[in-house]
């Protein structure tokens, strides 16, 4: 007898870290519970849907700040005139020169209108003496420069100077400008992982649609809402998946007697029984733990892959568990973390899979929540100061690879035998 159909599959996708710590608490469930659990995440969201609204509006500002893309910088010159100007009316408005120009790109891109001979003209003036350094997204730059270079050149500076002036001779309701458009940043895309598909009935899918279209969202956005709320509050789980599976009356009670014995044979059949005490690291130095995936940049991923050869072969993962207990142990972590948040990083494609075990992902998790930040973050923290920061690593690298004190004497014998074979190798050109 099969389990209680709970409707048709809708696909679902999360971000690698919450799909990963869903998978963990499905595991210490039961099998097979993935559905069941999401379905309990989306039922405990819609049983106050008048919270939604504001932590749905928390989660895209997070979201946001971790995908911000850094300003770029750009120098203006300005004739003094137009320079006093806007000087006079940022302060004014109570803002900077920078949100005004901003404002002013916008509106140019919106409504260019005949813009060639104005810019020309700009392009041609000499009396520019004032300069100042004005902060843009990087893709009002680069339209800017699509549309100018249709014409010939892109005199890009001298069509923010023509976008200024229009906007000096008319600021329009400059003030809402300044609340909404100025304030608008580029971001990257969201780091999304494959497609789950999760059964749900008729029902809870109608009021999850009914919700999002009241809060202008979807059901995925909803859904990745409903499983951070049931992750960082995950009550009764274990209760709440057991209800959410046996969910028919009919076949309710044969369902729970069925589970009943299979747990009693579990806990009668020593085979089957869970060990009390985890066993120790492998006699060959392996670490110990789950292995967790995380996504870097492919050129990280590579210069990895080329400083972990100096130490043997597949010794990746041994590199990046060094790089975080350095990084555990720094005090100026937050300091490191928002200077890595100020650099545009490329798009993180390329998997590399870490065994971490439950200690280091302990501290991990606590410096995390201390940060404000996730492991997926902080590992690619981790692995970019590795990568700056990797003199005298060695002994801990020989730490890292041969954490079992069974047989480590004959094991760093080996490591260094081997090693000497393969610089000679090098050496020799072979």
């Amino acid at each position: 007898m099969g389990r209680v159909p709970v409707g048709d599959p809708i696909p679902l996708r999360f971000d690698p870290t919450t799909k990963q710590r869903l998978e963990e608490l499905t595991a210490d469930i039961g099998p097979r519970r993935f559905g069941a659990l999401v379905r309990v995440a989306a039922r405990r969201l819609l049983a106050d849907p008048d919270r939604v609204p504001q932590a749905l509006a928390q989660a895209r500002r997070a979201s946001a700040d971790a995908r911000r893309i850094p300003w770029a910088e750009r120098p203006l010159d300005l004739d003094p005139a137009t320079s006093t100007r806007l000087h006079q009316l940022a302060h004014e408005f109570h803002t900077d020169r920078s949100a005004i120009v901003r404002v002013a790109l916008h509106r140019f891109l919106t409504a260019a209108g005949r813009f060639r001979h104005p810019v020309l003209r700009e392009d041609a003036r000499t009396d520019l003496t004032c300069r100042t350094r004005v902060y843009l997204n990087p893709s009002t730059l680069v339209r800017l420069e699509n549309l100018i270079s249709r014409n010939g050149d892109a005199l890009t500076a001298a069509a923010i100077r023509v976008a200024v002036r229009r906007l000096l001779d008319d600021p329009a309701d400059l003030a809402a400008d300044l609340t909404t458009i100025s304030t608008a940043r580029d971001l990257t895309p969201e780091t999304l992982g494959p497609r789950t598909n999760v059964h749900f009935d008729d029902d809870l899918r109608d009021q999850l649609d009914n919700l999002a279209g009241r809060l202008d969202s979807d059901r995925a956005e909803l859904m990745r809402l409903a499983a951070r709320q049931l992750l960082a509050n995950p009550r009764d789980l274990d209760q709440a998946v057991t209800k959410e599976i046996y969910r028919g009356d009919a076949n309710r009670v044969k369902l729970l007697a069925r589970n009943t014995r299979r747990r009693q044979t579990a806990a009668a059949d020593p085979t089957t029984r869970a060990p009390a005490v985890r066993k120790a690291p492998s006699p060959q130095g392996n670490p110990f733990g789950k292995r967790h995936v995380f996504r870097f940049d492919e050129d990280t991923k590579r210069r990895l892959e080329e400083l972990a050869d100096e130490y043997g072969p597949r010794r990746v993962s041994a590199l990046l568990r060094v790089g975080i207990r350095r990084l555990i142990e720094n005090p100026a972590a937050d300091e490191a973390l928002a200077q890595a948040r100020r650099v545009a990083a490329p798009p993180r494609t390329a998997r590399v899979d870490v065994a971490l075990d439950d200690e280091l992902l302990a501290h991990l998790d606590a410096l995390a929540d201390r940060l404000g930040s996730n492991r997926q973050e902080l590992v690619h923290l981790a692995a970019t100061r590795i990568l700056r920061f990797h003199h005298n690593i060695e002994n801990r690298m020989l730490d890292e690879m041969f954490r079992a004190q069974n047989n480590r004497k004959h094991l760093l014998a080996k490591h260094a035998r081997r090693e000497r074979i393969r610089r000679m190798d090098r050496g020799s050109g072979t």
